[in-house]
């Protein structure tokens, strides 16, 4: 009975599919209204022992990163007597299993999946210049969140270049113009936003990038690569981009909380609270001190002048995914989130190795990059910790890997 519904509603699946990209940044709420709609649809196969007979290691793989992520989380909340609530935000990752199931059984289409990449991050461009020219907003995304809108549009981004290198390799002249526009538009929400966070490893990421398409590219990309590069930091370069006041604000930030102790600017109060959790992590490194016991801690280290008023008034995260675990949930914590990352990344690594199609290496490539990429804004903002974040990263991480498992199998039946 489900198979002949989904497979009636299999545009319906794709729609959502595309939609998800399209529409998760460029709206209020739209990453949230689609992951919650590819849940509901996911809920029947929850209770199909087919849907969990027929999964692969790699699948299962998935699933133990998602579930141990979970466990942990919620074991941490219980052991520290919290509410109901903050189970909210690591629950996103078991409704992306379900939705793991969902996919694996009705994939993403790979012109629907990179398509709906490709327009949402255009229209995050586009959203940002729209917040920064027309609403004079001092950052884009300012309607949700600049750090986290910001990263995302990054991240849409990037995996709209792996369209591009797709598009030049087979010569698919419209997708290469709109997956160009769609790379440069992705990074200009980042650029626009002021996210120095998603700056940090950019070039490394785009270094990882060139190294598993260099095949790919002839002599004339290669110089129309270079070009494109030296446009880019041309751009960031003006001031009408925004980046040379960010990197002069975080510079000056560096030189009051080193030279003249004043600790309470931007970069200052984040080394505060970097400075609060490697304490923390010192005084509890097994399983930490828990959402609420941090608070507890942090009252403790005012009051000894490790940290100053202001850090402690704020009650904030942080701002390092890894230092945040490490604080709360100790070495365990730490452990699991190191296995969300580093456990799906072998997966994409191991389907990139195997690939054998364009289609299919650019899939495993979009993971792996989208993995790289979350470590990155991790390292200077608590990403997963907002419902924007651990959605995204979880939900793009599961229709790449399916979208890509389900190419890698067509691929091999058609060759036999």
């Amino acid at each position: 009975m489900l198979e002949k519904f989904f497979g009636k509603k299999e545009t319906l699946l794709q729609a959502c599919y595309f939609l998800f990209g399209a529409l998760c940044i460029s709206i209020d709420g739209g990453y949230s209204s689609l992951f919650f709609a590819l849940f509901i649809l996911s809920l029947p196969f929850l209770f199909q022992k087919s849907s969990f007979s027929s999964l692969d290691n790699d699948s299962k793989k998935i699933l133990f990163a998602f579930g141990f992520y979970v466990l942990i989380q919620g074991i941490s909340i219980i052991w520290d007597g919290g509410r109901f609530r903050e189970f909210d935000r690591p629950s996103r990752a078991l409704m992306a299993s379900a939705i793991l199931l969902l996919c694996l059984r009705y994939p993403p289409r790979f012109s629907w999946l990179m398509n709906g990449i490709a327009t949402g991050a255009i229209a995050a461009g586009l959203r940002a210049v729209w917040d920064r020219q027309i609403m004079d907003y001092g950052r884009a995304f300012q309607w949700m969140m600049p750090i986290q809108g910001g990263d995302i549009s990054m991240s849409l981004g990037i995996l709209s270049l792996c369209g591009l290198m797709w598009a030049i390799h087979t010569s698919h002249h419209r997708h290469l113009v709109y997956y160009a526009i769609a790379s440069v538009m992705g990074i200009l929400g980042s650029i626009l936003s002021g996210s120095r966070g998603g700056w940090v490893l950019f070039p490394l990421i785009l270094l990882v990038g060139y190294s598993i398409f260099r095949e790919w590219f002839s002599r004339k990309t290669k110089i129309s690569m270079a070009i494109a590069l030296c446009l880019l930091i041309a751009f960031c370069s003006l001031p009408q981009s925004g980046v040379p006041k960010r990197i002069d604000a975080a510079r000056n930030d560096i030189s009051l909380y080193v030279s003249s102790g004043n600790k309470n600017t931007s970069l200052g109060l984040r080394f505060e609270f970097w400075k609060s959790a490697i304490d923390n992590f010192i005084q509890k490194p097994v399983f930490g001190w828990g959402n609420h016991g941090v608070l507890i801690s942090q009252e403790a280290q005012f009051k000894r002048g490790l940290i100053t008023q202001l850090a402690y008034e704020r009650k904030a995260h942080a701002h390092n995914q890894f230092l945040d675990e490490m604080a709360k949930r100790g070495i365990i914590g730490l452990t699991a989130l190191l296995t969300i990352f580093f456990l799906p990344l072998s997966v994409f690594r191991r389907q990139l190795k195997t690939a054998l199609t364009p289609e299919n290496k650019v899939l495993a490539a979009g993971g792996i990059l989208l993995v790289l990429s979350t470590i990155d804004y991790c390292l200077s903002q608590a990403f997963l910790s907002h419902n924007s974040g651990i959605i995204f990263y979880c939900l793009m991480m599961v229709v790449l890997f399916t979208a890509a498992t389900h190419q890698q199998l067509s691929d091999k039946i058609k060759q036999s």
